[in-house]
């Protein structure tokens, strides 16, 4: 999740995670140019679920996984719940637990360390219903994900196209709509300073932005 510093009402978007209009698919043998940075599209297994978390790698060799939550802080699983793996393949947790800054997860389907890596870098998905209520002042990344950003004198940026969750706060890369060269897009840090409001009602983010970020 991410942070903000004055509420809107909170509300799901019924959709995954997008990134306005995908980029269009390079052909079969060609190479993207070094100046370009394709934002990560996760379309979810079926409208009804969002992504919550990216598999970072095998844990042990019972075939947990060490993943990437969304939203930071405490646990967002417990034992019993149905995740979907690998496009759609339910899963149920059977155990988790808190490892740094990942949570470490033992699911059902998967008994092995092979299994484990191949989940590597693939997401977890929930049935957005089953999405606990946002803390106060926070956000699920579907929710910002596709929303307008505009500093404080008015001034349109585009859309957020993708969240990268770094571990201190997260980053929203900011472009017009398939926008994948990086001259064509602003890297702008989730914090308070930064980041001034968050109204998904309107789907607007509005920043200050400060000097050297463009």
């Amino acid at each position: 999740m991410s942070p903000r510093r004055r509420n809107s009402d909170r509300r799901s978007s019924g959709q995954g995670p997008r990134s306005g209009q995908a980029p269009r698919r390079a052909g079969k043998n060609s190479q993207p140019p070094a100046n370009t940075r394709i934002p990560k599209t996760i379309e979810p297994s079926t409208p009804s679920r969002v992504g919550v978390a990216s598999v970072r790698r095998s844990w042990g060799t019972d075939g947990s996984i060490a993943v990437s939550q969304y939203s930071q802080g405490e646990i967002r699983f417990s034992p019993g719940d149905v995740v979907y793996i690998n496009g759609g393949r339910p899963a149920t947790v059977v155990e988790c637990h808190k490892a740094g800054t990942a949570t470490v997860l033992q699911l059902d389907v998967i008994r092995n360390t092979r299994a484990a890596d191949a989940l590597r870098g693939t997401i977890i998905e929930i049935e957005e219903e089953d999405l606990p209520d946002a803390p106060e002042g926070a956000f699920y990344h579907h929710e910002i994900v596709g929303t307008k950003v505009r500093t404080t004198e008015g001034e349109e940026l585009g859309v957020v196209l993708e969240i990268i969750v770094t571990g201190a706060n997260d980053v929203y890369v900011v472009g017009e709509p398939g926008a994948t060269e990086s001259k064509d897009q602003i890297l702008i840090p989730a914090i308070a300073d930064v980041v001034l409001e968050v109204d998904v009602n309107n789907g607007v983010v509005t920043v200050n932005l400060p000097e050297g970020l463009r």
